[in-house]
Parts: structure tokens; C-alpha cells; sequence
């Protein structure tokens, strides 16, 4: 079967009240070749009859439904790696996020003119009640290898968590995987995930587009730890596991990697907004 060129994926569980927008916000994307896949992640509300009907509205779309409920870790799991065997590119949508119009075109035309790249991504729009702003990657992020090597560590490493969903070339799922799983819990999972795509510089910025991500969810509520232990936990599977990718960077000094460690610990503290005393 040969692969679409690009594939949009929806994980989803009980999104009726803003799937329907969000899909009709892929289906008006300048870019117009691609497929769409709603993976329902065995929904109890209307979400799957609301899929089937758009899909009988556009043909580009279709639905897939698990065989059974997992959890959100999983059900994304699920759908980078449906992503990565349908397509030569892929990206996920969350059901009640969207985007600017040229969201896939430029990411596409960006992942076209880098061969090296795995992801594609763009400055996030924060949609909330008293309005919206961009975030934008610090520029500090940028040819990371090139300054690490000449023992330049930014402090931080400061990128939208939003790049998750952002546009990837299939075989990043091979880079993805492996760190999935490892923080255990979907908090911050997105920028964990991201990080190694970051320090390798294997992403291409496109300035111009927005991906629109609503703010409220509650993700913190549901999944962030609650007693100081856990938080502690977190922080030092993060922090150690943004560390382990120095592995795959050149060579330093002892210095250059004392600066990596404390950008991975801060990294931490700022993604998880655990603080653990007062001083960090």
C-alpha cells in the first residue's frame, strides 16, 4: 500500500463537544493532499457518530476505533506509530486544538527543503478567556551541537511543549518511542518527548504559522504529582533523562557538561512547575 504524503492524526476520547470544529479546521488547510485518521479511543459520548459523519462529509477523513479504552500515554503512542506506517509525514491533533490555515503547508515546504530534519513546527498561539499570545522558541535553541561544542549552554531550553504536534518525517517515530514511556505520566510528557529532537538539531522552525492550543484542560490537575516525593521523582526522571541524550552529542569538558545537567535540571523545574523548596 503506498504511503499518503502527509497523515493527520486525532487521538481522541470523548470529544464531541469540539471534534467537529477541529476537524473542519484540517479540512480548510491550504494544503489539500492529505489523509485524516480519527483514532477513537473507545468514546462514550457522541464523538464517534460526529467522526462517521464527517467522514461522510469528506472523504479525506476516516475513522479507526480501538478495541479497547487505554490510557492517553497509549492512545497517542497509537497514533504516531499509525502516523508513521500511513504516511511520509504525520502529525497528531488533539480534539480541541486547531491552527492557521497554512499550518500544513508550511510545515510541509519545511520538512521538503531539510532532508536532515525529523520535525517541523511553528510558534504556539495560547487561546485562553482574556485572549490569546504567541510563544515562541528562545532563539538560544538553535544549532545546539554547534554552541554545546564550543561550551555554550543556554540555561534553559526553552521551546514550545506544542511542537509535539507539530509535522514529522515517519522515521522520527524511531526517536519518539524510546522515550515515550519513561516519565510514566502524561505531565510534560510532550516537551520530554520533543527535547531530544531539540539538543540534536533535528528541527526545522517555520516562523509565520501558529498552531492554536486552547489553555484550560486540566492536564496538571489530572496528572501532576501531588505529595513532594513524587514531584521529586519527576523532576529526576526528567532532568536524567534529557541528560542520557548527551550521549549522543560530541565530546566535551567536564564544565560544558556540568552547564548541560543544570539546563536539564532548570529545564525541569520550568516544565514540570514543581518547586520542590523555595530556592528551585
Amino acid at each position: 500500500m503506498a504511503k499518503s504524503k502527509v497523515v493527520v492524526v486525532f487521538p481522541v476520547y470523548n470529544g464531541e463537544r469540539t471534534l467537529r470544529s477541529s476537524l473542519q479546521c484540517i479540512a480548510d488547510q491550504t494544503y489539500r493532499d492529505f489523509e485524516a485518521i480519527i483514532l477513537d479511543n473507545q468514546s462514550t459520548d457522541d464523538t464517534l457518530h460526529i467522526a462517521q459523519q464527517f467522514c461522510r462529509k469528506d472523504r479525506r477523513f476516516s475513522v479507526v476505533r480501538s478495541e479497547q479504552h487505554v490510557g492517553a500515554l497509549e492512545n497517542f503512542a497509537r497514533a504516531v506509530q499509525l502516523g508513521a506506517t500511513r504516511g511520509e509525514y504525520f502529525c497528531l491533533r488533539a480534539c480541541d486544538d486547531y491552527s492557521s490555515s497554512d499550518f500544513l503547508a508550511c510545515l510541509v515546504g519545511a520538512l521538503d527543503q531539510n532532508d536532515g530534519k525529523l520535525l517541523a513546527a511553528c510558534s504556539t498561539k495560547l487561546v485562553g478567556p482574556n485572549g490569546s499570545k504567541i510563544k515562541s522558541p528562545d532563539k538560544s535553541i538553535f544549532d545546539f551541537t554547534k554552541g554545546y561544542v564550543s561550551g555554550r549552554v543556554p540555561r534553559n531550553l526553552t521551546f514550545p511543549a506544542e511542537w509535539i504536534y507539530g509535522l514529522y518525517r515517519a522515521s522520527a517515530k524511531d526517536v519518539l518511542m524510546p522515550r515515550w514511556f519513561e516519565l510514566g505520566n502524561p505531565w510534560c510528557f510532550a516537551s520530554y518527548v520533543v527535547s531530544e529532537l531539540v539538543i540534536r538539531d533535528l528541527v526545522a522552525y517555520v516562523e509565520g504559522p501558529t498552531y492554536d492550543f486552547t489553555e484550560g484542560s486540566g492536564s496538571e490537575q489530572r496528572y501532576g504529582a501531588k505529595s513532594f516525593r513524587d514531584k521529586l521523582n519527576q523532576r529526576l526522571k526528567y532532568t536524567l533523562g534529557c541528560y542520557k541524550i548527551s550521549e549522543k552529542l560530541p565530546e566535551v569538558n567536564f564544565i560544558t557538561k556540568f552547564k548541560f545537567f543544570r539546563m536539564c535540571w532548570n529545564d525541569a523545574r520550568r516544565k514540570t512547575r514543581y518547586k520542590l523548596l523555595w530556592i528551585f
